[in-house]
């Protein structure tokens, strides 16, 4: 059966936590379930002179705890810092593509799981603005299915599905 991925883009810390629980909620493994963020003290020099864009009702302390917790979830599985690529934080099964990526860039080893080339590029581009990816690799069509409407109820954007070794008429967009 061919894997199947879902990815999307959390625009918060707090927020990519809460889609996470809410897989875990929905009963996926942590060996499904990957996320790639770039590194605390990255993003605060990275965004010298931005705010850290928080959903209204989070505190970063709140936000902070939240992310930390999930992650050590997931970190069952694997999360380190992927060598070469910035001081990206990569958890999940994506970890291993990360850093075997040729070129050492999150866009190389998003095109090596079969994202789109532009769309690895703007994943890239929004997780070094400090944004989180989360994503679900499974052999089921239903638990696809169901991921992205997680994804989708708690106000992912950039949600994006992929086939394995799927041409681009494969890959659905929202």
């Amino acid at each position: 059966m061919p894997q199947r991925s879902v990815f999307c883009i959390a625009l918060s810390r707090g927020r990519a936590g809460r889609i996470v629980l809410n897989l875990k909620e929905a009963r996926f493994s942590n060996t499904e379930i990957s996320a790639l963020f770039l590194d605390q003290s990255a993003i605060a020099s990275h965004a010298a002179g931005q705010e850290i864009r928080l959903a209204e009702e989070e505190s970063p302390i709140q936000s902070a705890a939240v992310i930390c917790g999930v992650m050590a979830w997931i970190a069952a599985v694997a999360c380190r810092v992927v060598p070469g690529i910035d001081p990206i934080i990569a958890a999940g099964p994506i970890a291993s593509t990360l850093s075997d990526a040729e070129g050492g860039s999150v866009a190389n080893g998003l095109i090596d799981l079969g994202v789109p080339h532009a769309e690895a590029r703007r994943y890239e581009g929004r997780i070094k603005d400090g944004n989180i990816l989360v994503s679900v690799h499974t052999e089921s069509s239903d638990k696809s299915d169901q991921a992205r409407e997680i994804f989708s109820a708690a106000g992912a954007e950039d949600i994006c599905m992929m086939t394995e070794n799927a041409s681009l008429t494969d890959a659905t967009f929202a």
